[in-house]
């Protein structure tokens, strides 16, 4: 059983661990559900300790009062309790940091296609400025209906710009953070130039 198996590894080892230490440390001989109903039942009967930190809680076995207790040996289980609470504090907050560093990469697409859509974009923006010149030199009327896809399409790209324009920001900051140097210098070995750099102003 569970409370068997849960029982005799806190009295063999003597050392205080949480439901999830336990059920790696057991190989998985039980699910952590079963583990922590028997940690929950042996905590009930008054065999174990159960210490609560924060959300965290954690368990160490009661030692039969017939084993020799060495005094200058004798663990101080308090502080270990303080050391494995702040321990597993330390290593969610870890944990919740690199979730989030990956999410945010998984979303940033790779440089290769990053550049691909930018020239992608540069290529359809000269193709568009060279329409607009056109248009701006040529003095026939357009319909409304031609005015409506006109405009339309403008909406559209202008969308598609600010979308791009700020996937490239998120995934510049991304790589800045480990990055010793300045931004300017990052984009300078890039290759990189911003609308500022170039003197692009947007037509809204």
């Amino acid at each position: 059983m569970a409370s068997d198996a849960v029982l005799k590894y806190l009295v063999d080892t003597n050392r205080p661990y949480s439901c999830a230490d336990i059920t790696v440390n057991l190989r998985g001989a039980f699910t952590k559900t079963a583990v922590q109903k028997a940690l929950d039942a042996l905590s009930e009967s008054a065999k174990i300790k159960c210490k609560l930190y924060g959300k965290q809680k954690v368990y160490a076995a009661i030692q039969p009062e017939t084993v020799p207790v060495d005094n200058d040996k004798e663990e101080d289980y308090e502080t270990q309790f303080k050391v494995v609470a702040k321990s597993l504090e330390e290593q969610s907050e870890a944990l919740k940091t690199s979730e989030s560093k990956l999410k945010l990469l998984i979303s940033t697409p790779t440089t290769d296609t990053a550049i691909s859509l930018t020239n992608d974009a540069r290529t359809r923006i000269e193709v568009l400025e060279s329409k607009l010149n056109v248009l701006r030199t040529s003095t026939q009327v357009l319909s409304p209906e031609e005015k409506r896809k006109v405009s339309e399409l403008h909406s559209k790209l202008l969308s598609e710009y600010r979308k791009r324009k700020r996937i490239c920001s998120d995934m510049i900051e991304t790589m800045m953070e480990g990055y010793p140097k300045s931004k300017k210098t990052f984009l300078e070995e890039l290759c990189v130039e911003t609308d500022d750099m170039v003197g692009f102003k947007l037509m809204t």
